[in-house]
């Protein structure tokens, strides 16, 4: 008898267990999954006239800052995130962007900085930058972005296009569309990765930064293009300058002197200092330099006083 209770005691602890174990498991996971908070409309800061704060984002009126930290936007508007003419988008943590059409639009110049991630995935752009203002720039700080969309990676209307550090990854589904399309674009720094190509109505810079592109046809077009400061691979081979060849990759061997304000770009921009410290050194012998003398000329006046008339070199001491 004693065992039998003894075993119904161990079954009601067993099963008590089982049962706490549980309901901690149907309680936590709504917690858990309440962690990440998935927004279903446009967010739309172009209009904002205040404070705008939601579940990964947080928009500052008074600063035009838009930080991005944990944001889950995933839509079936045409546009995800609409930023106004002016602004700064600083990126926390892991940031993903979805909707039908435009994933990012921007009204005006706009730069993106920090250390997080931002993940754009678009019907037909995933960064749309609409402004007819050719004065208007939009820059990529340092962060990492990659996009995936059916036509453009990223396209401009007039406003400047850079990638200045950091790193982009352009994957686009539509063979004639481009990885970046727009007026005046530069690929200044860190590392760029597209399945397009990269083309500008004006001007194209692609200057020290680590590539990987490749195209149904010529990878960088322009009618002003200037591709320097990399070493190329050019579909399979090594070559000393771009051609309009489709596969390209490079290692960028800029090296990260600023160049003379004064001597031009081909002279190190220590000569700038050089010139600075020679300066103040003569500006400074232009100010001291009469002063020791004035007070050396006193001093021989006063030593000759005190030879000839010591009561008159005291007077002149004090």
């Amino acid at each position: 008898m004693y065992f039998f209770m003894k075993r119904n005691l161990l079954l009601k602890r067993i099963l008590g267990f089982c049962l706490a174990a549980l309901l901690i498991c149907a309680v936590g996971m709504p917690v858990f999954a309440a962690k990440v908070q998935i927004v279903e409309n446009t967010i739309d800061v172009a209009a904002a006239r205040k404070n705008m704060i939601g579940p990964g984002y947080n928009w500052q009126n008074r600063y035009d800052t838009l930080e991005l930290d944990g944001l889950y936007l995933t839509t079936n508007d045409d546009y995800g995130l609409r930023l106004p003419r002016s602004c700064t988008v600083i990126l926390k943590g892991e940031n993903y962007i979805k909707a039908a059409k435009y994933a990012l639009s921007c009204a005006g110049t706009v730069t993106f900085k920090g250390n997080g991630k931002l993940f754009l995935e678009a019907g037909e752009i995933g960064m749309y930058l609409y402004s007819e203002d050719g004065t208007q720039k939009v820059r990529l700080v340092d962060g990492s972005y990659e996009i995936h969309a059916g036509d453009y990676g990223v396209f401009s209307v007039a406003s400047d296009f850079s990638l200045v550090d950091g790193s982009m990854d352009i994957t686009v589904d539509n063979p004639d569309g481009a990885a970046v399309s727009g007026r005046i674009v530069h690929l200044l720094g860190g590392e760029f990765r597209a399945d397009n190509a990269v083309e500008a109505s004006h001007i194209l810079e692609v200057r020290g930064v680590d590539l990987d592109v490749t195209a149904g046809r010529a990878a960088f077009t322009a009618p002003k293009l200037d591709v320097s400061h990399i070493a190329l691979t050019a579909d399979g081979t090594a070559v000393e300058t771009y051609e309009g060849q489709a596969a390209v990759q490079g290692v960028s061997t800029y090296k990260d002197v600023r160049p003379s304000v004064i001597f031009g770009e081909n002279v190190n921009g220590i000569a700038d200092y050089i010139c600075l410290f020679v300066l103040v050194v003569a500006i400074a012998a232009a100010v001291v330099l009469p002063i020791l003398k004035q007070k050396k000329k006193k001093q021989k006046l006063l030593e000759r006083l005190a030879a000839e008339n010591p009561e008159a070199a005291e007077i002149l001491k004090k």
